[in-house]
Protein backbone atom coordinates (compact mmCIF):
# COMPACT_ATOMS: atom_id res chain seq x y z
CA UNK A 1 0.00 0.00 0.00
CA UNK A 2 2.95 2.24 0.92
CA UNK A 3 4.25 1.72 -2.52
CA UNK A 4 1.21 2.88 -4.87
CA UNK A 5 0.48 5.96 -2.11
CA UNK A 6 3.87 6.95 -3.03
CA UNK A 7 3.81 6.10 -6.60
CA UNK A 8 0.39 7.91 -7.91
CA UNK A 9 1.02 11.30 -9.14
CA UNK A 10 -0.94 14.31 -7.25
CA UNK A 11 -3.96 15.15 -9.42
CA UNK A 12 -3.55 18.97 -9.96
CA UNK A 13 -6.72 21.10 -9.51
CA UNK A 14 -7.54 24.64 -11.22
CA UNK A 15 -8.46 26.84 -8.90
CA UNK A 16 -11.86 28.86 -9.63
CA UNK A 17 -11.47 31.90 -12.27
CA UNK A 18 -12.50 34.50 -9.07
CA UNK A 19 -8.92 33.14 -7.23
CA UNK A 20 -7.19 33.50 -10.09
CA UNK A 21 -5.05 36.45 -8.82
CA UNK A 22 -4.14 34.39 -5.47
CA UNK A 23 -2.30 31.03 -7.60
CA UNK A 24 0.91 30.65 -9.61
CA UNK A 25 0.89 28.53 -12.72
CA UNK A 26 4.01 26.54 -13.02
CA UNK A 27 4.83 24.42 -16.25
CA UNK A 28 7.48 21.86 -15.97
CA UNK A 29 8.53 19.50 -18.41
CA UNK A 30 10.30 16.16 -16.99
CA UNK A 31 13.54 14.58 -17.94
CA UNK A 32 11.15 12.05 -20.24
CA UNK A 33 9.39 15.38 -22.17
CA UNK A 34 5.93 15.07 -20.25
CA UNK A 35 5.09 18.37 -19.07
CA UNK A 36 3.23 19.04 -16.17
CA UNK A 37 1.37 22.12 -14.45
CA UNK A 38 0.52 22.78 -11.12
CA UNK A 39 -1.77 25.79 -9.34
CA UNK A 40 0.67 26.28 -6.47
CA UNK A 41 -0.84 29.63 -4.02
CA UNK A 42 1.07 32.25 -4.02
CA UNK A 43 1.98 32.22 -0.58
CA UNK A 44 3.69 28.72 -0.75
CA UNK A 45 6.27 30.75 -3.89
CA UNK A 46 8.97 33.14 -2.81
CA UNK A 47 8.49 35.17 -5.94
CA UNK A 48 10.65 37.85 -3.75
CA UNK A 49 13.04 38.07 -6.18
CA UNK A 50 10.72 38.41 -8.85
CA UNK A 51 9.04 41.93 -7.91
CA UNK A 52 11.88 44.26 -7.96
CA UNK A 53 12.70 43.20 -11.49
CA UNK A 54 9.38 43.12 -12.90
CA UNK A 55 8.36 46.69 -11.63
CA UNK A 56 11.66 48.25 -13.13
CA UNK A 57 10.42 46.55 -16.34
CA UNK A 58 7.47 48.38 -16.51
CA UNK A 59 5.33 48.12 -19.22
CA UNK A 60 7.68 47.05 -21.34
CA UNK A 61 6.60 43.10 -21.59
CA UNK A 62 5.44 41.54 -23.78
CA UNK A 63 1.85 41.45 -23.86
CA UNK A 64 -0.46 38.59 -25.25
CA UNK A 65 -3.26 39.95 -27.52
CA UNK A 66 -7.02 40.10 -26.60
CA UNK A 67 -8.02 38.92 -29.54
CA UNK A 68 -7.43 37.50 -32.65
CA UNK A 69 -5.54 39.33 -35.24
CA UNK A 70 -4.05 38.27 -38.22
CA UNK A 71 -1.52 40.89 -40.14
CA UNK A 72 -0.98 40.84 -43.66
CA UNK A 73 3.10 41.41 -43.59
CA UNK A 74 3.25 41.28 -47.28
CA UNK A 75 0.62 43.35 -47.89
CA UNK A 76 1.49 46.11 -45.21
CA UNK A 77 5.07 46.24 -46.94
CA UNK A 78 3.10 46.83 -50.65
CA UNK A 79 0.96 49.59 -48.81
CA UNK A 80 4.60 51.19 -47.36
CA UNK A 81 6.45 51.26 -50.77
CA UNK A 82 3.77 52.80 -52.73
CA UNK A 83 2.83 55.28 -49.88
CA UNK A 84 6.82 56.02 -50.54
CA UNK A 85 6.92 55.91 -54.20
CA UNK A 86 3.57 58.33 -54.55
CA UNK A 87 6.24 61.06 -51.87
CA UNK A 88 8.97 63.37 -53.19
CA UNK A 89 12.31 61.98 -51.93
CA UNK A 90 13.63 63.81 -48.84
CA UNK A 91 16.50 66.49 -49.87
CA UNK A 92 19.68 65.20 -50.58
CA UNK A 93 18.07 61.76 -52.18
CA UNK A 94 17.72 62.95 -55.66
CA UNK A 95 20.64 61.31 -56.79
CA UNK A 96 18.90 57.93 -56.16
CA UNK A 97 16.74 58.49 -59.39
CA UNK A 98 19.95 60.15 -61.47
CA UNK A 99 22.04 57.85 -63.57
CA UNK A 100 19.77 56.24 -65.55
CA UNK A 101 18.23 54.34 -62.66
CA UNK A 102 14.69 56.42 -63.09
CA UNK A 103 12.10 54.83 -60.99
CA UNK A 104 13.88 51.94 -60.07
CA UNK A 105 16.36 54.18 -57.65
CA UNK A 106 13.64 55.64 -55.81
CA UNK A 107 12.00 51.92 -55.83
CA UNK A 108 15.02 49.93 -54.53
CA UNK A 109 15.43 53.25 -51.61
CA UNK A 110 12.05 52.54 -50.68
CA UNK A 111 12.30 48.98 -50.23
CA UNK A 112 14.96 49.99 -48.11
CA UNK A 113 13.08 52.41 -45.76
CA UNK A 114 10.16 49.71 -46.12
CA UNK A 115 12.16 46.42 -44.83
CA UNK A 116 12.88 47.32 -41.04
CA UNK A 117 9.09 47.80 -40.83
CA UNK A 118 7.88 44.31 -42.70
CA UNK A 119 10.86 42.28 -40.71
CA UNK A 120 9.25 43.86 -37.33
CA UNK A 121 5.29 42.84 -38.58
CA UNK A 122 7.12 39.21 -39.25
CA UNK A 123 8.65 38.80 -35.41
CA UNK A 124 5.81 40.29 -34.16
CA UNK A 125 3.57 37.98 -36.08
CA UNK A 126 5.95 34.52 -34.99
CA UNK A 127 5.31 35.91 -30.98
CA UNK A 128 1.45 36.69 -31.62
CA UNK A 129 -0.56 34.39 -28.91
CA UNK A 130 -3.88 34.78 -28.03
CA UNK A 131 -6.38 35.45 -24.77
CA UNK A 132 -7.19 32.86 -23.15
CA UNK A 133 -10.96 32.55 -21.72
CA UNK A 134 -10.70 29.06 -20.26
CA UNK A 135 -8.24 27.85 -17.85
CA UNK A 136 -7.75 24.60 -19.22
CA UNK A 137 -7.23 26.23 -22.75
CA UNK A 138 -4.32 28.39 -21.12
CA UNK A 139 -2.89 25.15 -19.73
CA UNK A 140 -3.05 23.24 -22.59
CA UNK A 141 -1.76 25.90 -25.10
CA UNK A 142 1.06 26.60 -22.20
CA UNK A 143 2.13 23.28 -21.94
CA UNK A 144 2.32 22.52 -25.88
CA UNK A 145 4.61 25.51 -26.02
CA UNK A 146 6.31 26.42 -23.14
CA UNK A 147 9.42 26.69 -24.85
CA UNK A 148 8.18 29.93 -27.01
CA UNK A 149 7.29 31.93 -23.65
CA UNK A 150 9.56 34.34 -22.80
CA UNK A 151 10.49 35.83 -19.31
CA UNK A 152 8.65 39.19 -19.06
CA UNK A 153 5.59 37.93 -21.44
CA UNK A 154 2.22 38.65 -20.33
CA UNK A 155 -0.34 36.54 -20.80
CA UNK A 156 -4.25 37.01 -19.81
CA UNK A 157 -6.37 34.25 -18.61
CA UNK A 158 -9.83 34.47 -17.76
CA UNK A 159 -9.27 37.88 -17.12
CA UNK A 160 -6.35 37.72 -14.80
CA UNK A 161 -3.03 39.31 -16.42
CA UNK A 162 0.09 36.72 -15.33
CA UNK A 163 3.45 37.91 -15.94
CA UNK A 164 6.06 34.62 -17.14
CA UNK A 165 8.77 35.62 -14.26
CA UNK A 166 10.52 32.44 -15.03
CA UNK A 167 11.34 30.84 -17.90
CA UNK A 168 13.59 28.39 -19.52
CA UNK A 169 15.54 24.92 -18.45
CA UNK A 170 12.03 23.11 -19.01
CA UNK A 171 10.45 25.61 -16.27
CA UNK A 172 7.69 28.06 -16.68
CA UNK A 173 6.77 29.90 -13.79
CA UNK A 174 3.37 32.45 -14.48
CA UNK A 175 2.37 34.65 -11.53
CA UNK A 176 -0.27 37.43 -11.37
CA UNK A 177 0.60 41.03 -12.64
CA UNK A 178 -1.55 42.49 -9.28
CA UNK A 179 0.35 39.55 -7.27
CA UNK A 180 3.82 41.20 -8.46
CA UNK A 181 2.69 45.02 -8.20
CA UNK A 182 2.37 44.87 -4.70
Amino acid sequence: MLLISCGTTRATTSPDAEELTRYVLVIQESPDGQVTHDWRLAEDVDLSGYKSTSSARGTSGRIVRVASYSRDCDEENRQCIKMCMSRPLPRGFGHTTSRGRGKGGKEEWCSKQCWQPYRDCQELEGRQLLEFSAMDEAVDWLKRNHEMILVGSIVVIAGVAFVTVSAGAGLVILAPAALLAS
